[in-house]
């Protein structure tokens, strides 16, 4: 009865890899800032479409997210705004104005990106993939 008491595991420690699985993009970023003792330096647009131009595989990608990003920003925008603009048509307290902006600005991000990512295919790549690919490109032209 002693013994079974000592082996018993919590249940967070029972499959170490399926948890790094499940949550792979932390231990990706995880592994990539490890160590770093300052950031990486901050990148232009030119940068950007550098490496869009030179890597065949990640850069169309890249390219493809940069362009949702811009079409997310856009819709939460326009969610923030007309919430708001409906809001105050009826309530004309601040805090109330205050809160339909934000949550209009989240429900307008958020269908803003699920449309993107059937739009443009985003379910199809690994965006995390890309992003990682861009950032070590950037360091070894920043840093060497």
């Amino acid at each position: 009865m002693g013994e079974e008491q000592a082996t018993k595991k919590p249940w967070w420690a029972y499959d170490k890899q399926a948890w790094r699985e499940r949550f792979d993009a932390i231990y990706k970023l995880g592994s990539f800032t490890q160590g770093r003792d300052k950031p990486l330096k901050r990148w232009s647009d030119a940068d950007v479409e550098e490496f869009i131009r030179t890597d065949p595989v990640y850069g169309p990608q890249l390219k493809v997210m940069r362009r949702s990003a811009k079409f997310c920003a856009a819709g939460a925008v326009v969610g923030g705004l007309s919430t708001t603009a409906l809001v105050s048509r009826y309530a004309k307290v601040p805090h109330g104005l205050l809160l339909s902006l934000v949550a209009g600005t989240m429900v307008g991000w958020c269908l803003a990106e699920e449309a993107a990512s059937i739009t443009y295919g985003l379910h199809k790549i690994d965006c995390m993939e890309a992003n990682l690919k861009f950032f070590d490109w950037w360091k070894e032209k920043t840093e060497g």
